[in-house]
């Protein structure tokens, strides 16, 4: 796995009951992608408080990841994940986050921001850091695009190499409950090549706080077998 719906809102107000509880935006509303989300909504508020766990199951080979994560805001317009990846039943990796918000523009039409993900390997005994531009778009009261555009750097301790990262996300508000959308991460690297995920969804919002996101989609290296992938992430947002 590439790591770690509702009608257009004016603020927290203005929400009907069911409401989606892994918002990108409240204005802009912008659904969150499933399988590399956000750190709590871009214009996330002070106290924002949410925990998720993601799971992906490969359908070819068994093998299963998954992560619990806990997502604060610390002030508004910033917020910080602590997350713990396992391999089956073996932790693999410590994951620390930060995000922040530039602001909206275009009638609140866009929204705009930048995160950055370090994570420690236990096995490899290793530091990577993530930096990423983040916007999103909505085009009208049904659709939305979620873009994040950045670099990697492998093994920042010794001999690393960097790796490029786009990811695009669009979706489909079917209903005040339930989303529909297309993921697509992916990693260009001059020593792995391109690695892709792409990953049909559906967000299903039981109310303000609960939401369930599912999707079955594959993912490839260059020269490597097509890996079909079962995943979903449950969220609670207090």
């Amino acid at each position: 796995m590439i790591a770690s719906p509702v009608q257009a809102y004016v603020d927290d107000d203005s929400r009907s009951e069911i409401g989606d509880a892994a918002l990108s935006s409240d204005a802009p509303h912008i659904p969150e992608p499933m399988v590399f989300d956000l750190i709590r909504p871009l214009g996330v508020r002070q106290g924002d408080l949410e925990v998720n766990t993601l799971s992906g199951h490969s359908l070819r080979s068994g093998h299963t990841e998954w992560a619990p994560e806990i997502e604060f805001g610390l002030f508004d317009n910033l917020a910080v994940e602590f997350e713990l990846p396992f391999d089956q039943l073996s932790l693999t990796e410590y994951k620390v986050a930060i995000q922040g918000t530039f602001g909206t523009e275009f009638n609140n039409s866009f929204i705009h921001g930048w995160q950055m993900i370090g994570y420690y390997e236990r096995e490899a005994q290793k530091y990577s850091i993530d930096s990423l531009y983040i916007a999103g778009f909505r085009l009208n009261s049904a659709i939305s695009n979620l873009n994040m555009i950045g670099l990697r750097r492998e093994d920042v301790e010794r001999d690393g190499h960097f790796v490029g990262l786009f990811n695009t996300s669009w979706f489909y508000d079917y209903s005040q409950q339930l989303t529909l959308g297309i993921e697509m991460n992916n990693e260009f690297s001059q020593e792995l090549g391109w690695h892709y995920l792409l990953m049909p969804q559906v967000h299903w919002d039981f109310n303000n706080h609960v939401t369930l996101q599912a999707g079955t989609g594959f993912s490839q290296t260059d020269g490597a077998q097509t890996d079909w992938l079962g995943t979903w992430r449950m969220i609670y947002a207090f």
